[in-house]
């Protein structure tokens, strides 16, 4: 996907990673990927200060990518999966948190840990790239040449 679409994000539990370029920046998790994008990335406020307080310059967020599994439906095994995540992709914050004691036995399962890393290593199950304000301008001055082409077509129909 091209461009940013608040709708597009699933409403559903996931793993995210929040890209500069091509380096992450933050992997989180969350029990709704689009209310989380909603509160922190794209708030009335723009960036929360939340968000602000981990990564200092949101501003530069290129893009944004989603993981999801069954598994992620629980709170625990989503914080597990989060920190295998983590060592997989390798972001630059690395931020401190605990597992639930049903988060740990989760990293002591293999096969748990196998497939989250197969998840991880493969490609995300969805994302998108925000739009730069230099692309928010370009798609206003693209607007603005389409409804002056049909104002004056509509002129031409009064006629």
């Amino acid at each position: 996907m091209s461009h940013f679409s608040l709708s597009s994000i699933p409403d559903t539990p996931g793993v995210y990673a929040l890209y500069e370029h091509d380096k992450p920046m933050m992997v989180g998790s969350a029990p709704d990927l689009r209310s989380l994008a909603e509160a922190h990335l794209f708030g009335s406020e723009g960036f929360s200060k939340e968000l602000r307080e981990v990564i200092p310059h949101p501003e530069r967020i290129t893009k944004i990518s989603w993981w999801q599994h069954p598994a992620m439906a629980d709170d625990a095994r989503r914080a597990a999966a989060r920190w295998v995540a983590i060592e997989a992709l390798a972001p630059a914050h690395r931020p401190r948190f605990t597992l639930s004691d049903l988060g740990e036995v989760a990293l002591q399962d293999p096969e748990f840990v196998k497939s989250m890393n197969a998840l991880f290593h493969g490609p995300p199950q969805g994302g998108f790239v925000p739009q730069t304000l230099h692309d928010l301008a370009r798609s206003v001055f693209e607007l603005k040449d389409k409804v002056a082409e049909l104002e004056k077509l509509l002129a031409q129909q009064k006629n």
